[in-house]
């Protein structure tokens, strides 16, 4: 198996760990976070340092690398973490949990995660960095673009298009062929029945523009 390091050991961390360990395409060498996380663990895997020390293993042969936090309610950090690695010049593998159900053309751009689950059906095309978590439905001819949050139980019916940077929050439901613009958020359990304009927050008690992402 090759070698692969992790970055970030918070909650999306234990998901992204399981899959990789039904897999068994690579062997996981421990964490890189923050200082203060240097006392946490992930069953037998450490914190070993922090992404100053990406270079250093690198060096030592660890050429692949994941990014395991979460959306947070904002995409900076995985963006900057995804062009320090790039930078560096790791493989940046797509992480697909053997239990997800992927048709066999859809395209990946890298460092996806697919969860427990999940359903991607045909001709549907997932950007780079994006995170497709536990049960969620992608139906067919979706879209849906770069460093992207398609939480749990949510479903995107055909024909949708997400844009980049978005979040779309577990149990939504976006219906067939709606479009959803860069940075927007979609709250918990929304139905959405129109298409929304770029950096929209849509819940139940507000629809409005804001400055996030």
């Amino acid at each position: 198996m090759k070698d692969i390091i992790l970055l970030g050991i918070g909650g999306h961390a234990h998901s992204v760990v399981s899959s990789i360990e039904l897999a068994r395409k690579y062997n996981i060498v421990g964490f890189l976070d923050k200082k203060e996380m240097g006392d946490r663990c992930i069953g037998a895997y450490y914190v070993l340092g922090t992404d100053n020390d990406l270079e250093r293993y690198y060096v030592d042969g660890v050429r692949n690398a994941f990014v395991t936090i979460g959306f947070m309610g904002r995409s900076d950090i995985r963006n900057r973490l995804y062009r320090k690695l790039k930078a560096i010049g790791y493989n940046i593998p797509n992480i697909i949990d053997i239990s997800a159900i992927v048709a066999e053309n859809v395209k990946f751009g890298e460092g996806v995660y697919v969860g427990k689950r999940a359903v991607i059906n045909a001709d549907a095309k997932i950007g780079k960095m994006c995170i497709i978590n536990t049960g969620a439905i992608v139906e067919h001819n979706c879209q849906v673009g770069a460093f992207s949050h398609i939480s749990v139980g949510s479903v995107l019916c055909g024909n949708v298009t997400v844009g980049s940077e978005a979040f779309i929050g577990a149990n939504a439901t976006i219906i067939q062929g709606i479009n959803i613009g860069d940075n927007c958020i979609i709250g918990a359990g929304m139905t959405v029945r129109k298409n929304m304009e770029e950096r929209t927050l849509f819940n139940k008690d507000r629809n409005i523009l804001y400055t996030g992402g």
